[in-house]
């Protein structure tokens, strides 16, 4: 309890920060739900430089990774040694390790914030027997406070109260049904939005699949953490993942690096798909045709690429050479 106290006057300016755009956006838009989405879109408009630097920091170090496991496969055991290459490495290519981890990291100190931001704009107390709404970090003067006490600090929206956590509600599966399925979308969003990620990269992603299981379980993690948080949190989780998804699928169209490393991966797999013999990290050959998968569907060699395999003769051409050797016979017996 005394930490928690602790930490709550520590965050106590970014809990007043967070009600007072909730504040701001009722007053607009009087609905608790519709306020707490604009709260969250708010937010990731406001971390926007953060997740293009992450986002990039994170194909940098996918990027790498047959380099990193080469490092792995020559240290072996020598731990101190891997580190001091990996390090090295690092610094050559310009990557932060960490860079990547940032959102996901992230969305814990912002999941206990909205938990306090929520719980103290539906806090109540006992008053002459009665429980009344005393809603916390607000103006008493604003639209959001007076109606929250007149509500008696409920946040009803489409149904939902979104004050109250799905894990303690006592009324019954079937009137609890949309707290849980609230649950499962904003779960659902979180994993659309990995498999996003690793859709824009196959190659790295089938090479280092114990991240990408990781990442997975974690959305499950979240998971359990929202059925014990008040609705609220769930539906800035839901918006923010959705506004995730839409700016990521902005980002892999518009920034040209992260376009250039789209456009790199789409090429390896093509060429991974089209020539059994390429590596699944190395260069494909044949210009833009390569890319493209072969003019007319014909391997990049045809075309004039010094990558792909040789053409093997087909039925046609291995018939037209038999009647020349045929003819070349014929005309040597007559000289004889």
């Amino acid at each position: 309890m005394i930490v928690a106290s602790v930490l709550g006057e520590i965050f106590r300016p970014l809990f007043e920060l967070l009600a007072g755009i909730v504040t701001f956006w009722y007053a607009i838009i009087p609905s608790y739900g519709i306020a707490i989405a604009l709260l969250t879109v708010t937010v990731m408009v406001a971390l926007s430089p953060l997740t293009i630097r992450s986002t990039r920091s994170m194909l940098q170090m996918q990027a790498i990774q047959p380099k990193l496991k080469e490092l792995q496969r020559q240290y072996g055991k020598d731990r101190a040694g891997l580190a001091e290459a990996q390090q090295r490495l690092f610094k050559e290519e310009g990557v932060s390790p960490l860079g990547g981890c940032l959102p996901m990291l992230l969305q814990f100190p912002l999941l206990f914030v909205m938990y306090d931001v929520i719980r103290g704009l539906t806090h109540t107390v006992t008053s002459h027997h009665a429980i009344v709404a005393a809603p916390l970090y607000i103006s008493h003067a604003s639209k959001l406070y007076k109606n929250l006490v007149a509500d008696r600090g409920h946040m009803d929206f489409v149904g939902i109260n979104l004050a109250l956590t799905p894990l303690h509600l006592h009324v019954g599966f079937v009137h609890a049904l949309p707290y849980y399925v609230l649950v499962l979308i904003a779960v659902g969003i979180q994993y659309l939005q990995i498999q996003q990620i690793a859709s824009k990269n196959p190659t790295a992603a089938a090479a280092n699949r114990s991240a990408l299981l990781t990442q997975q379980l974690t959305t499950v993690v979240f998971g359990v953490i929202y059925l014990d948080v008040p609705a609220g949190v769930a539906v800035y989780f839901l918006v923010s993942g959705l506004f995730r998804v839409a700016q990521q699928e902005v980002m892999w169209r518009r920034d040209p690096v992260l376009r250039a490393h789209s456009v790199e991966a789409r090429r390896r797999v093509a060429e991974q798909r089209g020539n059994g013999a390429a590596s699944p990290t190395a260069p494909a050959g044949g210009g833009i045709f390569g890319f493209l998968g072969g003019k007319k569907g014909l391997p990049s060699a045809v075309e004039g690429g010094s990558d792909g395999p040789a053409t093997p003769p087909g039925p046609a051409k291995n018939k037209q050479q038999g009647s020349k050797n045929s003819y070349r016979r014929r005309r040597g017996r007559r000289r004889r």
